[in-house]
């Protein structure tokens, strides 16, 4: 289980070093630190125009609440959300605010 914020390709760049790309899947691609490996974003061509980054790989996760879940039919069978956000299957564009 992970966070991602989606943000539009015009509203991010990266500042410093450009992080190691890997092709994860056909249409999928995962970036990573090139030195510790730690991964970055996510890049789908089912969501073009929109980069998710990892929130645990941000400086300030704290920062980003939560909106909503999503691919929730994916969740493993014990893991019990019990939150009032929405809970939407398969891949979900959230732009945000």
């Amino acid at each position: 289980m992970t966070t991602y914020i989606g943000v539009p390709d015009a509203q991010w760049r990266w500042t410093g070093e450009e992080p190691r790309i890997y092709l994860s899947s056909p249409g999928v691609e995962r970036t990573f630190c090139g030195n510790c490996g730690t991964p970055l974003s996510f890049r789908s061509e089912r969501m073009t125009g929109l980069m998710h980054f990892y929130v645990a790989a941000m400086a300030d996760p704290e920062r980003f609440e939560p909106e909503l879940h999503t691919a929730y039919e994916e969740k493993i069978s014990w893991l019990d959300i019990r939150d009032d956000l929405p809970k939407k299957d398969g891949p979900e564009v959230v732009l945000p605010r």
